[in-house]
């Protein structure tokens, strides 16, 4: 299980594999498997991990405990997909988030999907999306006598275009979200397929002004976890300065 099983393999055959460019680990007729072994290392890892999930937690705040140390106002920088990508090279292995402004479309938008891909359960506590299985805040409830309620919240991931390239699978989550979609989740779960359709066509491709914070995150496919703080339909004339360079801080 996610953060809470440590495996132990042994007799496991490492080879380079070109396909992938990189190490890879094979099962073969020895090899044994141990879940979480009573060793030293197994208990280091373990706690490791329950630290790095608390971590993660705050990396996945909700907007409205954002708005309380990030004023969008103070967020002036505007860039382009391809000067922002630029920009992430220039501060690899720097952990300072990028704080900016795009100007784009939303090409992807999959909200017309199973729900259970874009909806998620989280702690009150933590804010972290919690295990499917149990329900419960494996973190919360192992460090607190008090069992911790969930709640129901957007976890979805669009592309950002504009004339420059594409920002694929930005995090729009919770707050933000119901904002950009005009509608909570438990409205949200009321529409038919053909509203939420409707809903998703009424904003894929409309230009929109959107506020997002960058960070380098190598685990990732892309590079980069991009999460998007505001997401709302631009001011025609706004965008248009921006794209001439006029807008640039």
């Amino acid at each position: 299980m996610p953060r809470e099983t440590v495996i132990f393999a042994s007799e496991l055959r490492i080879n380079f594999d070109k396909f992938r460019n990189c190490m890879t680990a094979t099962v073969i007729s020895k090899t044994i498997f141990t879940t979480n072994p009573d060793t030293p290392e197994a208990s280091i890892l373990f706690n490791f991990i329950k630290e790095s999930a608390a971590t993660s937690a705050l990396d996945d705040i909700t907007e409205d405990q954002l708005k309380e140390s990030i004023n969008l106002q103070t967020i002036v920088d505007i860039y382009t997909v391809e000067q922002l990508k630029v920009k992430a090279l220039q501060n690899e292995g720097k952990p300072e988030p990028v704080y900016g402004i795009i100007y784009a479309y939303i090409s992807t938008l999959n909200i017309d999907t199973d729900t259970s891909k874009i909806i998620r359960n989280r702690c009150s506590g933590c804010h972290y999306v919690v295990n499917e299985m149990s329900n419960t805040c494996t973190f919360c409830n192992d460090n607190s006598s008090d069992a911790k309620s969930v709640f129901t919240s957007f976890d979805l991931l669009v592309d950002l275009t504009d004339h420059t390239g594409t920002l694929r699978s930005c995090n729009l989550s919770d707050v933000v979200a119901e904002e950009t979609l005009s509608c909570t989740v438990h409205e949200f779960l009321t529409l038919t397929e053909e509203q939420k359709t409707a809903l998703k066509w009424h904003l894929l491709l409309e230009r929109s002004k959107i506020y997002f914070k960058l960070v380098l995150s190598p685990s990732l496919r892309t590079g980069l976890r991009v999460n998007l703080l505001s997401c709302k339909l631009a001011d025609p004339v706004e965008a248009s300065q921006s794209l001439s360079g006029k807008g640039r801080k």
